[in-house]
């Protein structure tokens, strides 16, 4: 492949790309319908070999062709020529944008045709034709030519960018100095890649910027006529964002692996050795005929099994949890908080009183089942962990808006959280006394709030009592 950056894929019209030696780099479908070869054959060849009666540059009698070793004088030149079956044709010559460093090449654009017509008409026809955003501009910065497709990127039509300066399609932030580099540009007036290794972005008409990758190419050094081919990274730039975000989520996963892993060659083992054993007590009973010591043993394997497979079903709805889209309803938050805590009273906890502070607005607008679950378990934490020695379990849960985002608290005056333990209470399988179950529930809640785009903490001072504090993004304002 050439190091040109201009693909004449795109082009509408019969195009070479040829380099500083005069050999074809590449050519185009229709140039190749037009020459009536396959491109397999033109690609490589000198094209004085291809076309009679061009003039490309200084010839060079030991290489046996045209050398281009100098620019064309004009934005374009044009002349006549013929193909090897004597076909006329129209030849028109620019030199094309490189890669930093890279040896010069020139794009030739063929046409049928008797006349070259205008110098650089026929050429720029092409050009605004073409499916690359091309400007080209004067050594103040003034635009004196711009594509179609430079317009539709930019947000303008065509006739308001001509006499435009292009520091006008440069961030703010960046003027001053974009005004400095186009300084130097035109002292050295080289061709040069940018937006490769550095973030370069447009100013669209509407304000928001485009991020793109920009080749300058200087094509009329008499007048210092630039012109600059822009890509739109739109897309690249969302790809690659996405793939960092698969990748975090990799990452997270991995971490996540790991951990079941460590609990399960840890938790999972013990109680299928302990049901192993008590297997075998059981063999023992029924060989000896004691029928009351065998039932005791099967209903105490039976109880472990159980217990275990709810932790291995609590195991799957976390692994779970991040994985479903979300499907967000309307609907009041202060009615579901009073028939979580109507079921969890149910169980238990009849002294415990939950106060409210809710200044949210009550309808939101989220996925109701996340939230649900994520109130429940830290309701049934709060009332779990009541301190016996104080004369009332109180509960508060408060709400409110904060930058478009749901704040909500949950806190109780119980037991508290001691210093070291503080620090694990959305580990996953963290276990620190009689009162705790699995030790999956708030690793759950926290996993079920990220997935929301949120982000949860704790507070805790043992003796005292455990508050929880959430946010989780609205993306629109309810009523």
């Amino acid at each position: 492949m050439s190091p040109t950056l201009l693909s004449i894929d795109h082009f509408p019209a019969p195009a070479l790309l040829v380099s500083e030696t005069g050999i074809v780099t590449e050519c185009n479908s229709m140039a190749a319908e037009l020459l009536d070869m396959p491109r397999s054959e033109i690609e490589g060849k000198p094209l004085v070999s291809l076309l009679a009666d061009v003039t490309l540059g200084q010839s060079n009698p030991a290489l046996g062709h045209a050398v281009l070793s100098t620019p064309p004088p004009d934005a374009s030149l044009k002349q006549s020529s013929k193909t090897t079956d004597g076909r006329s044709v129209v030849v028109s010559i620019l030199r094309a944008p490189s890669e930093q460093n890279a040896a010069v090449s020139y794009c030739i654009a063929l046409s049928q045709g008797e006349s070259p017509g205008p110098s650089s008409q026929n050429f720029r026809d092409i050009v605004d034709a073409s499916a690359s955003a091309i400007i080209m501009c004067d050594a103040k910065g003034a635009i004196r030519f711009a594509s179609r497709a430079a317009g539709g990127l930019l947000g303008y039509d065509v006739g308001s960018l001509i006499g435009m300066c292009v520091d006008q399609l440069v961030p703010s932030r960046l003027k001053k100095h974009h005004e400095d580099y186009r300084a130097e540009f035109g002292k050295v007036m080289k061709p040069r890649a940018m937006g490769r290794k550095s973030k370069v972005t447009a100013v669209h008409k509407e304000g928001h910027e485009i991020p793109i990758e920009i080749v300058l190419t200087p094509v009329n050094e008499v007048d210092a006529e630039i012109m600059c081919t822009i890509v739109d990274l739109t897309e690249h730039v969302a790809t690659r964002t996405e793939i960092s975000q698969k990748a975090k989520e990799l990452e997270q996963l991995n971490a996540e692996l790991s951990a079941f892993a460590n609990s399960a060659s840890h938790d999972l083992k013990a109680p299928l050795c302990s049901i192993e054993g008590l297997l075998s007590l059981c063999l023992e009973d029924l060989e000896a005929g004691d029928t009351d010591e065998l039932k005791k043993n099967l209903e105490e394997a039976l109880l472990i099994s159980r217990s275990n497979a709810s932790k291995v079903e609590k195991i799957i709805e976390l692994a779970q949890a991040g994985q479903a889209k979300l499907h967000k309803e309307r609907f009041s938050l202060r009615a579901d908080i009073v028939e979580i805590w109507r079921s969890l009273r149910s169980v238990g906890s009849a002294g415990a009183v939950l106060e409210f502070d809710l200044r949210h607005g009550d309808i939101v607008n989220l996925e109701r089942a996340a939230v649900n679950m994520i109130l429940a378990n830290l309701l049934s934490n709060a009332l779990r962990y009541g301190d016996p020695e104080k004369p009332s379990h109180v509960i508060r849960i408060s709400s409110r808006r904060e930058n478009n985002q749901l704040q909500m608290v949950v806190g109780d005056n119980g037991r508290g959280i001691s210093g070291g333990n503080l620090q694990r209470v959305f580990t996953y399988f963290s276990r620190f006394d009689e009162l705790s179950n699995e030790g999956v529930g708030l690793a759950l809640v926290r996993k079920q709030i990220e997935r929301l785009g949120g982000a949860i903490s704790v507070h805790s001072v043992e003796g005292q009592g455990t508050e929880f504090s959430f946010l989780i993004p609205l993306e629109e304002r309810e009523e």
